[in-house]
């Protein structure tokens, strides 16, 4: 009999602790059973989901030295699927190399390079910019020369005096002043020439070079 009375016991206080959490229980039940029928979120337009193995992506390498090619950002990164016409130089006002833009051919590409230029050197810093700024960044591609030391009273028929025997587009000269350092020397007159080659261009730098036009010494560069 007693056996029979703590068995009634024990099933009354169960039947009023399920009383007691039902309102804790359905509302949670509700709850999961709304997420679950809820439509899941489409993340495949986030671009961090996408296959990082396709699509351009581009980077720029700070801290280059004066005397830097791109055959050098090439053998620095230490891959072979990046071109020349894959590398621009951005220039100063004065049209000292300050950086290079690269267009890589795909995210894992820039993140291998980005790890090379960690590793080899603590001089460069590379980060990542949009296509915009490699588009409008001038393109040389060493077809281009500037010619520095130029008189100030120099016109486009003495520059092209200077340039005799070497074949380059005449419609191209540019003659422009740029600022020196020191407050107290006069803008220089600067130069860009456009040749149909590198070859071209190369032969001009070669042969012209510390030559002068009217009374000056003309120093000749390559623009890559």
């Amino acid at each position: 009999m007693m056996g029979l009375l703590r068995a009634l016991t024990k099933s009354s206080r169960s039947i009023q602790t399920g009383v007691q959490n039902q309102g804790l229980t359905l509302p949670l039940s509700r709850q999961l059973s709304t997420q679950m029928d809820a439509p899941q979120q489409d993340n495949s337009s986030d671009p961090f989901l996408q296959n990082p193995s396709t699509g351009l992506v581009y980077g720029r390498i700070s801290g280059i030295g004066r005397h830097t090619m791109k055959s050098d950002i090439i053998s620095m990164l230490g891959t072979s699927k990046l071109s020349l016409d894959d590398i621009r130089f951005d220039y100063n006002l004065n049209y000292a190399p300050v950086a290079v833009m690269i267009q890589f051919p795909s995210r894992n590409a820039y993140d291998a390079s980005l790890r090379t230029v960690v590793r080899k050197s603590g001089l460069f810093r590379m980060e990542k910019v949009d296509r915009q700024q490699w588009d409008t960044l001038p393109r040389y591609d060493g077809k281009t020369i500037l010619l520095q030391g130029v008189p100030r009273n120099a016109l486009a028929e003495d520059v092209e005096r200077f340039l005799a025997g070497c074949q380059y587009d005449a419609s191209s000269i540019q003659m422009f002043a740029r600022p020196q350092r020191g407050f107290d020397r006069p803008p220089a007159r600067t130069v860009l020439v456009e040749f149909p080659s590198q070859a071209l261009a190369t032969h001009a730098f070669i042969k012209k070079n510390r030559g002068f036009c009217l009374n000056n010494q003309v120093a000749v560069r390559l623009l890559q």
